[in-house]
């Protein structure tokens, strides 16, 4: 499979959020990476939905 350098970016977002979650679910206090993969992806998420960032 052939991926863009922005779809691999994309990717590797989703796949620490994911992570991320599963650890916040857990109640593992993330760091700094999986905090700021969790926020980008809520965002491209908001974005893909139609959604602006202040809403």
């Amino acid at each position: 499979m052939n991926l863009t350098p922005r779809e691999k970016d994309k990717l590797l977002i989703s796949v620490a959020a994911m992570v991320a979650r599963k650890r916040l679910e857990r109640g593992v206090k993330l760091n700094y990476p999986e905090s700021i993969a969790l926020i980008s992806d809520f965002v491209m998420e908001g974005a893909r939905d139609g959604r602006t960032v202040a809403t």
